[in-house]
């Protein structure tokens, strides 16, 4: 598996493009491999996404449960306002927070 950055004890995992059905299985692939490798603090920047939908969301949610059954966390960070705004207003944001940047989320 390839190595992925880490900041303050949180593994960052940068996704671009959009995530969607097409992306979503590989999205949850990754991050359950991460936690499930031992990867328990995981931050996910969702700078570089432009798109997300339900299945999207519920990848992020998948490793969110799987990080907290570990003790760990997910994190989310840097989203453009409209892939925040989804986040919100579906109300994932109450279960995996939503922050500024990768440096907030790290800290």
């Amino acid at each position: 598996m390839k190595d992925f950055p880490q900041v303050n004890g949180w593994t960052v995992i940068a996704l671009s493009g959009d995530l969607d059905d097409f992306a979503a299985h590989d999205v949850r692939r990754l991050l359950d491999a991460l936690v499930d490798g031992g990867e328990a603090r995981v931050v996910v920047d969702l700078a570089a996404v432009g798109f997300v939908d339900s299945t999207g969301l519920n990848a992020l949610l998948s490793a969110a449960r799987r990080a907290r059954d570990g003790r760990g966390a997910v994190r989310l960070a840097g989203a453009v306002p409209r892939v925040r705004d989804v986040v919100e207003l579906s109300g994932v944001s109450a279960v995996l927070p939503l922050y500024p940047d990768v440096a907030a989320a790290c800290a």
